[in-house]
């Protein structure tokens, strides 16, 4: 039997992909190479394309949580006392490593550095339930100024949670093509709007999300 050019093609993509991985393209297209490849660069260009939402998202994310930080325990609120000891003991440590790492390559310590260093998931956990006394029963309003009246700290941080959630699966490369994606798209954007509307009436024009899902192969 003579293989097709397609076929030698998804043959000798297999060890670079792996089998396990390109399997998952091959079960949705029923077997057929040429529209399982198709999706595997769709998945790849909707990721690229999550990156702006995402990103102004999670930018904003951290600005509005660092004041939140700011307002209660001062401009260096990463190393201030009070803070440290409400602080669990995982961001405690993300703080540790961070301030490690800009200090050996010679970076400037400052919270500026501090913020734009910390993962997307260390703000995620500051919108745990155990900081509910200590800052979010008076910041909650400051930081999300947006939020409707009937959502609460515990809906600001399953959506927050959500979204790091999905950001981590396209930052590391996993199928998203299965997922509702019309979804997670409408999630960060509305988090972006609880924050601020006018980052999200800037950002929405140049997200080229929604056009991208309607070519889905």
């Amino acid at each position: 039997m003579t293989l097709t050019n397609q076929q030698l093609l998804t043959s000798d993509l297999h060890p670079t992909i792996s089998p396990e991985r390109l399997g998952t393209y091959l079960l949705a297209s029923n077997r057929d190479d040429s529209r399982a490849l198709k999706l595997y660069i769709w998945n790849a260009h909707v990721g690229e394309a999550f990156h702006l939402p995402i990103q102004a998202t999670e930018v904003a994310l951290r600005n509005t949580i660092n004041g939140a930080l700011v307002r209660r325990f001062g401009a260096d609120w990463w190393n201030n006392a009070k803070f440290l000891a409400v602080a669990s003991a995982r961001q405690r440590k993300d703080i540790t490593d961070v301030t490690r790492r800009i200090q050996k390559r010679g970076s400037t310590l400052c919270t500026g550095q501090i913020v734009a260093n910390l993962s997307f998931g260390f703000w995620a956990g500051m919108l745990d339930s155990s900081y509910n006394i200590s800052i979010w029963s008076r910041e909650l309003s400051s930081a999300f100024p947006h939020l409707p009246n009937k959502k609460k700290r515990k809906q600001v941080a399953t959506r927050v949670r959500k979204v790091n959630n999905f950001r981590n699966r396209i930052w590391h490369h996993e199928p998203i093509f299965r997922m509702n994606l019309s979804q997670e798209y409408a999630d960060a954007m509305e988090l972006l709007g609880w924050i601020c509307p006018t980052k999200l009436g800037w950002v929405k024009p140049h997200c080229r999300v929604p056009a991208l899902l309607r070519q889905k192969p």
